[in-house]
């Protein structure tokens, strides 16, 4: 299996890992989200009906007021938040929910997230250091528990 490491800037301290969910769309945890499911609800996103409960969540940038920290807010205390999140560039309002939500969150990396992971891979974000550790995902048994 291949692995590699990118090296940004953590936004939100913590350390997580599990399976990406990429998206190419710019989001909004308030109104492009269900905030009781953890479903993206946007009906212009490709992603649309996917879940990101407990996922590292990959997309360009956050959308949205200052009202969107609370709709992440409220998917963590939904028990619906992703793991992590990573994006090309930080939207203050993203920033703002991943630190409440105690979400570690990275961004700014020497290489585009969106060119160089893909839905399925494993990936670990490293806040406190500001790297992410993606393992590229299996083609057949990698030897992974689920």
């Amino acid at each position: 299996m291949e692995s590699f490491t990118l090296k940004g800037r953590g936004a939100s301290k913590g350390v997580a890992e599990g399976e990406a969910l990429l998206t190419h769309d710019a989001i909004s945890f308030l109104s492009d989200i269900s905030i009781t499911e953890g479903i993206i609800t946007s009906p212009q996103s490709r992603c649309k009906g996917q879940s990101v409960s407990g996922k590292i969540l990959i997309f360009p940038t956050g959308r949205g007021s200052t009202a969107d920290p609370y709709g992440f807010y409220m998917l963590k205390k939904a028990g619906k938040a992703p793991k992590a999140v990573i994006n090309v560039d930080a939207n203050p309002t993203t920033v703002a929910g991943a630190i409440i939500s105690n979400t570690p969150m990275v961004y700014k990396l020497d290489r585009n997230p969106l060119d160089v992971i893909e839905t399925g891979d494993h990936v670990l974000v490293d806040g406190n250091k500001g790297i992410v550790i993606i393992t590229k995902k299996g083609r057949a048994n990698d030897g992974r528990a689920s």
